[in-house]
């Protein structure tokens, strides 16, 4: 048996973890050879002295020996190792996630000056288009008109800025 290749394959045969085409193929090798069916024997031999006893129980004595053991052995170098490592993978997590909180809060506020600066450049637009086109008197009141109403406009827009900050 120490000179077969199918000798690792034994264990996994008994264990019933072989495929079925896998396990016909032990099954005739140990038809043929002696050595394989002589360590399989043995194999069941020990199972089945082991499959027949019982577990015994530990004593209250020795549970509590244990405990007292594993109480004054105190957290191991790797638990502490671990715990380490947890610690410092917060702390970086913490601090990318109060980067990225303050990065959206800045982004939105460029992203709100620039939507009011384009509603001023909009309204400017359309006032310089109007005024373009007007030439009579009725008109130029309503450019005046105009002009009033985009100065108080942008007057508010500036003093809501300043409310913000």
């Amino acid at each position: 048996m120490v000179d077969c290749e199918n000798r690792v394959r034994l264990d996994a045969y008994h264990d019933g973890e072989l495929s079925p085409a896998e396990r016909s193929g032990v099954e005739a090798h140990l038809r043929d050879c002696p050595s394989c069916a002589a360590g399989l024997a043995a194999i069941r031999g020990i199972s089945g002295a082991f499959a027949d006893t019982a577990p015994r129980e530990p004593s209250h004595e020795q549970l509590l020996r244990l405990a007292r053991s594993v109480r004054a052995a105190g957290p191991s170098a790797d638990a502490r190792m671990l715990l380490r490592l947890f610690r410092g993978t917060a702390v970086a997590a913490a601090v990318l996630l109060a980067c990225a909180l303050a990065g959206a809060v800045y982004l939105s506020q460029r992203t709100k000056a620039a939507a009011h600066e384009a509603m001023v450049l909009d309204h400017v637009a359309s006032w310089s288009q109007s005024a373009a086109s007007a030439t009579d008197p009725v008109s130029d009141e309503r450019r005046s008109e105009e002009r009033v109403r985009l100065a108080q406009w942008i007057a508010d827009d500036l003093r809501g800025r300043q409310e913000e900050r």
